[in-house]
């Protein structure tokens, strides 16, 4: 259930590993300790905040306005016995109340719009304690340009895939300096090929729950999206940041590299991907 770029170390990676090496690539990024208080603006179907409590001891507070995402994500800790570090929260991330130790978002600034980058910029700086670092994980692109038409009225209406940049509005008002920047470009080119590959294995399925119009234009965007990522049109974005003032910074990107699950706190199989 992660519908976001997954990070390939090894190329030769099934898509479920290449999922958890992702989860845990952004957890390491964040430099989760157990007791951390996490707080996640929009959360999907609620994998990366589960993940983040199971293997690395935090609590989590996440923000999604899906109805079906937060009702499914909350019924899925409480059977995994985490309702108690995961609270899953059915509200606009405008909304997000509290004091935290990370902010992390993945695959949400998209569908923000960047007319409103000043105000999240400003929901960061509210939450974030003052040794607090954070994550955003966006697809974007080399320099502004407006949306693909046919994507903006068949996929995804108001979605923008923003530059550098433009997501500097998150950060440069509030005093956040960002530490680090990696693209994962070719990652999600190679993510969108295991979803193509899977999609064709099951197109009958879909025929049967929507239409043919829909099968050809999920294809469409399947396609075209790994083309875009290809010849380099988009870009995905991981930038993690921090308070200026923060000096618990580490020397090295040493801890990025860790082997996976040697900072895990419960001996349990990973969250499906």
């Amino acid at each position: 259930m992660q519908y976001t770029c997954a990070y390939f170390p090894d190329p030769s990676m099934t898509l479920e590993q290449a999922q958890v090496a992702k989860l845990h690539h952004i957890c390491r990024k964040l430099q989760l300790k157990p007791g951390d208080r996490v707080v996640e603006a929009g959360c999907g179907w609620g994998g990366l905040a589960l993940f983040m409590a199971r293997h690395y001891g935090v609590e989590v507070t996440a923000y999604n306005i899906s109805k079906e995402q937060v009702a499914y994500a909350h019924q899925r800790a409480e059977q995994e016995g985490f309702a108690e570090r995961v609270n899953y929260v059915l509200d606009d991330y405008r909304n997000i109340d509290g004091e935290f130790d990370v902010f992390v978002s993945v695959g949400m600034l998209e569908h923000v719009g960047k007319n409103d980058y000043l105000t999240l910029g400003k929901v960061v700086d509210r939450c974030l304690k003052p040794d607090g670092r954070g994550l955003i994980h966006s697809i974007g692109r080399n320099r502004p340009a407006p949306m693909n038409a046919w994507i903006e009225r068949r996929i995804f209406p108001g979605a923008y895939p923003p530059s550098l940049l433009e997501m500097m509005d998150i950060f440069e008002p509030n005093g956040l300096s960002v530490l680090d920047v990696e693209n994962l470009r070719l990652h999600y080119a190679l993510t969108l090929e295991h979803w193509l590959e899977r999609y064709e294995a099951h197109t009958d399925e879909v025929r049967q729950m929507m239409d043919k119009e829909f099968v050809r234009a999920w294809r469409l965007y399947l396609s075209g999206s790994i083309a875009a990522f290809r010849v380099g049109e988009l870009q995905l974005f991981q930038v993690v940041f921090s308070r200026a003032r923060n000096n618990a910074l580490p020397w090295s990107r040493a801890h990025l590299y860790e082997a996976q699950g040697e900072r895990s706190v419960a001996p349990v199989e990973p969250v499906e991907s």
